[in-house]
């Protein structure tokens, strides 16, 4: 008699635990299959410019989620500069402009891409490269000109 008891008691417990244990995971494990990643950033800013100066960069934010809210943005300037912005405490909302500053140190042809995460850390597909030069002959011509302007002032008349 003794050993049914002890014997239904482990038996009851056993039965107990697995109750217990896959009830507590269905509570645990939530998955959200419904989402989808957000739209690779949209990029605008000028095409050209000058070395050593900075020049700001806008990326359009969306999500087909409407009701999403995006977390992180990641632009590769090309020149090997990455920069992380996060919109970590307050996630930024959706189709939001980000700006981002960048200044090219050398000369020569770059391509801009950005990708951006939501809040369930799902990441966009980068972005279509951006193209921004840097040439060298645009500080050249620009002083030609002013020397041009200066032994020629009447040239200003017809340039303005």
């Amino acid at each position: 008699m003794k050993n049914k008891m002890v014997c239904l008691s482990i038996f009851l417990i056993f039965i107990l635990t697995i109750f217990v244990a896959t009830s507590t995971a269905k509570n645990i494990v939530s998955i959200n299959t419904d989402n989808t990643p957000p739209n690779p950033p949209g990029i605008s800013g000028p095409t050209s410019g000058k070395v050593g100066e900075y020049y700001t960069y806008k990326f359009k934010l969306t999500d087909p989620d409407e009701n999403d809210y995006l977390s992180k943005l990641e632009v590769d300037f090309g020149d090997g500069v990455v920069v992380e912005q996060c919109g970590c405490n307050t996630p930024w909302e959706n189709g939001i402009t980000i700006e981002v500053e960048n200044m090219w140190k050398k000369q020569g042809t770059y391509q801009i891409k950005a990708r951006v995460a939501d809040v369930h850390n799902y990441w966009s597909e980068w972005s279509e490269p951006y193209p921004v030069s840097m040439p060298k002959y645009r500080a050249i011509q620009s002083q030609i000109l002013t020397r041009m302007m200066n032994l020629f002032p009447i040239l200003e008349k017809f340039l303005a």
